[in-house]
Order: structure tokens, then sequence, then C-alpha cells
């Protein structure tokens, strides 16, 4: 009986299959966003939607004008840290990230949250960042 060897070189008609596969499943697994939203990246940053990016072109133009002193993009709040549960788990932290935090002359901060759909989820962090800002100065303004 004559023994078994592989072969040295793989097959390159396999290799090539199994690479349109690939490219195949990868182009299918893309999904279209839910809300008709397009990633969109200006200036060296990636905003969630083209209303998002004009919103942004417009503050920096304001910014540019001297109408605002800082302009900070998706800046992160902690709505409720982190912890472990009574079983020891850790539990994650809960955080907002709106889209705009704008520094205006005359010392007034505001949040500025572009949105088209407001989700479960979206409703749930405002009224926790609203919550947890009452006491402060910065003024929270949603925008369509």
């Amino acid at each position: 009986m004559d023994e078994y060897t592989p072969c040295k070189k793989p097959d390159p008609t396999a290799r090539e299959a199994i690479g349109n596969v690939m490219r195949l499943m990868r182009v299918q697994s893309r999904k279209k966003n839910k809300y008709n939203a397009r990633k969109t990246m200006v200036c060296g940053h990636t905003f969630d939607s083209k209303r998002e990016v004009e919103w942004y072109m417009m503050l920096r133009e304001k910014l540019r004008l001297g109408e605002i002193k800082h302009l900070e993009c998706q800046p992160t709040y902690t709505l409720l840290e982190g912890f472990r549960d009574n079983q020891g788990k850790p539990q994650k932290p809960i955080t907002y990230t709106p889209d705009f935090l704008v520094e205006y002359d005359d010392g007034r901060r505001e949040v500025i949250e572009v949105k088209g759909v407001k989700t479960r989820d979206y409703v749930l962090r405002k009224k926790l960042f609203l919550h947890m800002m009452r006491d402060t100065d910065i003024i929270f303004r949603e925008v369509r």
C-alpha cells in the first residue's frame, strides 16, 4: 500500500473559492441601518448621521466667528457607576454620550443631542441625565 502524503502546496482554486464565499458572507451580513442613518466622517470625527454633520459644521462656524468659546464632540457622562451585584458579578457603568457640548462666551454650557428617532433606551438615558444635571448650569437641547 502506498503511503499517503498531503500536498505541499494548497490548491489555489480552493483558496480562491473560500475567499469568495467569505467575501460574499461579509457583504450579506452588512445590514442597512434601520433608521436610514449613514455614518459619516468629517474632520477626523465620526458622526452617526448627516444631520449631526450639519450641526457640527454650523457649530464649527460659530466657533470660528467667536460666538462659541468651546466645542466638544461626543462627551461621555457616567449616569450610574459600575458595581458588583449581590453575587459578586461586576456590572458595567451606565453612560450617556450626547452629540455636542457647547460652551458660550457668557459661560453658559449646553448639551446638544441631534435626534431622529427616540428609542426607549434614549428616553431612559435622557431622563437619568436630566436628573443628574438638575443642580448644574448645563442646558439640555434636543434638536431634530
